[in-house]
């Protein structure tokens, strides 16, 4: 029996429709960090010799976000690094001298870093997040790291002394009377009582 012409037609629809769908695009926040990932490790993804290793990683990913955010125009920035201290399209540094922090200061404030700090070999200040390309590129820089926001931490509570030791819900034993005046006045009652009981028998 001859089979429909329509058959091959219909089973071919019928294979699209069962056929696994696509996998759904790669997320946002995957892709920057691949960006900044190659940034860092360059293109082989090992070792820290990407042509802006020296920024960090952490700077790296922060940066990449700030520029989808700009791109997208979002109204307000919200880095994923955790503790990152950004205001106004700055974000917070150290950044650590080669040899000279004078040297750096100088470069990082032609950068646009303001608020600017020197202890030892670190510079601190709040550079432009653009500029980040830039920063890892500054030859009298080895290294930056993104200072984190202080959090209050009051630390594991301690016991009170002889906390330890104490009964829950034990009740204060019974103060002694201040003098022997009334310890007698049971035995007086008592004695009362059974001669009464001797009388009346």
């Amino acid at each position: 029996m001859p089979c429909p012409s329509w058959l091959p037609a219909g089973l071919l629809l019928l294979a699209a429709v069962l056929a696994p769908g696509r996998s759904p695009a790669q997320p946002r926040s995957d892709s920057l960090r691949a960006e900044a990932l190659r940034d860092f490790h360059g293109p082989d993804r090992t070792g820290k010799d990407g042509p802006l290793a020296k920024a960090g990683l952490d700077l790296l990913l922060l940066y990449h976000e700030y520029r989808a955010f700009r791109q997208e125009g979002g109204d307000s920035f919200a880095p994923s690094v955790p503790g990152a201290r950004v205001t106004n399209g700055h974000v917070s540094i150290d950044a650590i001298a080669r040899t000279s922090a004078r040297k750096l200061r100088a470069d990082l404030s032609a950068l646009g870093l303001t608020d600017a700090a020197t202890a030892g070999r670190v510079v601190s200040g709040r550079l432009p997040i653009d500029r980040v390309p830039a920063l890892a590129r500054v030859a009298s820089l080895r290294s930056v790291v993104l200072p984190r926001a202080k959090t209050q931490d009051r630390g594991p509570s301690r016991p009170r002394p002889g906390a330890g030791n104490a009964v829950p819900n034990a009740a204060p034993a019974p103060a002694p009377p201040p003098d022997g005046s009334h310890s007698a006045a049971p035995l007086f009652f008592g004695a009362a009582l059974g001669a009464l009981f001797l009388t009346e028998g």
